[in-house]
């Protein structure tokens, strides 16, 4: 009887220990399956984004003054090289415009990026570059 009782404690020891092992396999196993789920959601999420932006440049699109006011702004001082009267303000014009602030003018490239709904394929994963006015000052 004492023989038994201890023998009893024994098998109950390795059966609770068998059963803590196939829960560690199943919590790992449980894990696996979440980051495959979540890797899925994640994708799912990342080629919705993509579509919603794709939907929203049509949208833009179809608008229409503002694109072509934007264009005709952007190449006026293209077109007017070719004409006498306004040459020189167009060169005093990008004088002054040397002078702005390099985050001014990324502003504006984005913004008539944004406009014509042009998107770099890995909008996603771009950083900004941390660049300050005086990193882009001319020198002298």
């Amino acid at each position: 009887m004492l023989g038994g009782k201890f023998a009893e404690k024994v098998g109950d020891y390795f059966i609770e220990k068998q059963q803590l092992k196939n829960k560690l396999k199943l919590t790992v196993l449980q894990g696996k399956i979440d980051l495959q789920t979540a890797k899925v959601q994640s994708k799912i999420a990342q080629q919705n984004h993509i579509q919603n932006w794709e939907m929203r440049s049509l949208e833009l699109h179809s608008k229409g003054w503002k694109d072509e006011l934007v264009l005709l702004v952007v190449l006026f001082p293209y077109i007017g090289c070719f004409i006498p009267v306004v040459q020189d303000y167009i060169n005093t014009g990008f004088e002054y415009l040397a002078k702005m602030p390099y985050w001014a003018v990324g502003l504006t490239v984005a913004i008539c990026l944004a406009i014509y709904g042009i998107r770099h394929k890995n909008a996603s994963r771009i950083q900004a570059p941390g660049l300050r006015d005086k990193d882009v000052e001319p020198e002298g």
